[in-house]
């Protein structure tokens, strides 16, 4: 799944993620999800991601990501 995430300062990033099993994509509009935005972007096959989505699960089974509280910001730094 292609994601455009908003990370505040750090401006907008294209992520492409491994959750279209679990998550339609209307259902994460609005959500405060945890990113690893200090990654190298990474070329894939549909595209460059720029970061990583933060999820867990057990192997093919369905996977949730990590929501922060809704009074979080864009960009926000987690301590």
């Amino acid at each position: 799944m292609q994601l455009t995430v908003d990370l505040g300062p750090l401006g907008q990033r294209n992520i492409f993620s491994g959750i279209a099993r679990s998550y339609a994509p209307e259902e994460l509009v609005g959500k405060h999800v945890v990113v690893f935005a200090n990654l190298k972007p990474r070329k894939m096959r549909f595209g460059v991601s720029e970061g990583m989505v933060m999820a867990s699960g057990q192997g093919d089974d369905a996977v949730t990501v990590l929501e922060l509280d809704p009074r979080s910001l864009p960009g926000d730094k987690i301590s």
